[in-house]
């Protein structure tokens, strides 16, 4: 039964659930398994240190605004009333 695993990274839960132990073995680096329910994806079994790398990477994206550095001139500080401003202005109703 374990040469089934064998390079499948789409395994049904079913079949999962009574070779969870080989599954994780599997789950290296950016080697990932998704599990399915009715043939549609459901969860996935992910490395750790590959998941927190991920993690981590999204919050650095998060963390930084991009914008050309052309339009950098065009840019400022917005005032804190300016800002009120338009908070109140877009309130619905």
């Amino acid at each position: 039964m374990h040469s089934v695993f064998v390079n499948i990274n789409i395994v049904p839960i079913t079949k999962a659930r009574s070779n969870l132990g080989i599954l994780a073995k599997k789950v290296k680096g950016e080697q990932y398994v998704v599990l399915t329910k009715g043939g549609n994806p459901q969860a996935a079994l992910v490395d750790f240190k590959y998941l927190k790398k991920l993690e981590n990477e999204v919050k650095k994206i998060y963390t930084k605004t991009f914008i050309d550095p052309s339009l950098l001139p065009l840019t400022r500080v917005f005032s804190k009333k300016e800002i009120l401003k338009w908070q109140k202005e877009d309130r619905l109703g």
